[in-house]
């Protein structure tokens, strides 16, 4: 009963936000309807072994009969609301089911629409409610002023940058690279910190879904601060049952492709899925056989994992990203955009690389090393993001949930 109280208050939210009432209401209707029958027709077929699998690659075969968009980071929302949050509720009920866990009240869970809207994956839903009002306040009321910061303030006025991904030079490529990294950290991180603070308010702790990934030493590091939600369902889908039975390069090969393959069927994620593993793999060699400055080739390996991993995440035209992968260079004109974009999206630039250089040159803060932002809810840290964010505030119309469109 308690997590259908939840579902309620994230309906009503999600309706009272929504730009549509009708589209709304069906994006809220339809994972309820699909994960009841979803969970009803397996929750007791125990031998069913193949049902996780079929239900979490249920949203590739959509992307493949161009049903759903790839999540490439860009605006892909979705046209038919029946499909809206599929990749989530899939996956959840595929996670739920392979830990033994799926139960029928499991239906109010996995449809929950703020949940749904851009994560995490609904791999539980704790009731706190015992706790008084006061105490959750306290505890998750900064989260949601860092999460609106994030995606407010940094994120929405980098899509003036988004042209760039036309540019096929190496040093453009970079440069798009990078800046969109930081708005696909300030846009999922922002909203999935929110979505977590507003829940843990009303009495419901649900994955943290970000832990200040680039605290991190290395790739390995890294993805376990990244989408942490799905990185739990990938680990007990695909790398807990294959470990053991075929080592772990051809493992993590298909950890990361069965990875890609849940953002969509494109030749770049492909590629993204094939590169990340095997930097993964490296990265296992240099601290296995500890090789000598291990730190900084850890390091480095991950930023080369980062940047290109991006460009590669990014384009989904595969003429394009072909292009790109020539490495040409022409010159260092891609600077001169600097001078030509709005003020507003140089500043949330800047305090986007502001914010990743903090969490990673003082990941042995001990406000830092917990990788739960606490540096950022700190009673200080909490006044200067409130004081930039009245004199930042505006309309920049990239305000839109990258992983939220199906």
């Amino acid at each position: 009963m308690s997590y259908f109280i939840y579902w309620l208050f994230a309906a009503a939210f999600i309706f009272v936000i929504s730009n549509d009432p009708l589209v709304s209401i069906q994006e809220i209707f339809w994972p309820l309807a699909f994960s009841f029958s979803l969970i009803f027709l397996i929750k007791n077929n125990e031998r069913f072994t193949l049902a996780p699998y079929l239900l979490f690659f249920t949203i590739s075969f959509t992307s493949l009969v161009g049903l759903t968009k790839t999540l490439t980071g860009s605006h892909a929302i979705s046209s038919i609301p029946m499909l809206y949050g599929l990749s989530f509720y899939t996956a959840s009920i595929a996670y739920l089911y392979k830990k033994k866990l799926l139960i029928l009240e499991d239906i109010w869970k996995v449809s929950n629409p703020m949940m749904l809207f851009t994560g995490p994956i609904a791999l539980f839903i704790k009731d706190i409610r015992y706790r008084g009002i006061r105490h959750r306040l306290n505890f998750y009321l900064p989260f949601v002023i860092v999460g609106l910061f994030y995606f407010k303030i940094i994120g929405a006025p980098l899509v003036s940058f988004m042209f760039l991904i036309n540019k096929t030079d190496i040093v453009s490529s970079i440069v798009f690279a990078s800046i969109f990294e930081v708005f696909v950290y300030a846009n999922f991180c922002g909203l999935s910190l929110m979505i977590y603070g507003i829940s843990g308010i009303i009495g419901y702790k649900i994955p943290l879904n970000f832990k200040q990934p680039f605290s991190a030493n290395n790739i390995i590091e890294f993805w376990r601060g990244w989408h942490t939600s799905l990185s739990a369902v990938l680990k007990e889908l695909f790398y807990n049952p294959l470990r053991k039975k075929v080592g772990i390069l051809c493992t993590l090969i298909v950890v990361y492709l069965a990875s890609a393959m849940w953002h969509g069927i494109s030749f770049n994620f492909f590629l993204w899925g094939i590169f990340h593993a095997i930097l993964f793999y490296i990265t296992i060699l240099i601290h296995r056989y500890q090789t000598l400055s291990k730190d900084f080739f850890s390091v480095t390996v991950m930023f080369i994992a980062i940047v290109f991993g991006r460009l590669f995440f990014a384009d989904s035209n595969t003429n394009r990203l072909l292009e790109k992968l020539h490495f040409k260079f022409v010159d260092f004109s891609v600077f001169e955009i600097f001078f030509s974009v709005p003020k507003i999206s140089l500043i949330a630039l800047l305090i986007g690389i502001f914010f990743i250089i903090v969490e990673f040159v003082f990941k042995k803060n001990r406000y830092v090393k917990k990788r739960t932002y606490k540096h950022l809810r700190l009673p200080i840290s909490q006044f200067i993001i409130m004081l930039i964010f009245l004199l930042l505030a505006m309309n920049f119309g990239g305000e839109y949930a990258i992983y939220g469109q199906r």
